[in-house]
C-alpha cells in the first residue's frame, strides 16, 4: 500500500511540473535567445554604431596612469633595500614623468567630457 501511494505522489508532481512548465512557456521564439552572446555586442542591431571617440580618449589615459600606479607600488617594500640615493632618483623621475604627462593631458583639454 506504500509503494501505490509513493509511486501515486511521483506521478502527480511529475504531471504538475510538465504542466507548469507548458502553461509558463513563452510562444515567442526570440532571435535573441539564439544567438551566442559574445563580448557585449547586440548582434540584432547594426554593429556600425557611432563610437565615441572621447570616451576612447579617456579610457586609454585612465589605462595609461594605471599602469603606472601600479610601477610605483613595488618602489615602496624597496625602500629599505634599495641605495637611497639611486632609489629617491628614480622616483623623482618617475613622478616628474608622470606629472609632465598630466600637465600635457591638462593643456589639451583631454580630461574635458563634454563637448564644446
Amino acid at each position: 500500500m506504500n509503494y501505490f501511494m509513493i509511486l501515486s505522489m511521483f506521478s502527480i508532481s511529475m504531471i504538475l511540473i510538465v504542466l507548469t512548465v507548458v502553461i509558463s512557456k513563452k510562444s515567442k521564439n526570440l532571435r535573441e535567445k539564439w544567438v551566442p552572446f559574445e563580448c557585449g555586442f547586440n548582434f540584432l542591431n547594426s554593429s556600425r554604431m557611432p563610437f565615441s571617440m572621447r570616451f576612447f580618449l579617456i579610457a586609454i589615459i585612465f589605462i595609461i596612469f594605471d599602469v603606472e600606479i601600479a610601477l610605483i607600488l613595488p618602489l615602496i617594500p624597496t625602500f629599505l633595500k634599495a641605495n637611497l640615493i639611486k632609489w629617491t632618483l628614480t622616483k623623482i623621475l618617475f613622478l616628474i614623468i608622470l606629472i609632465l604627462g598630466i600637465l600635457i593631458e591638462w593643456k589639451e583639454l583631454t580630461f574635458e567630457w563634454k563637448n564644446k
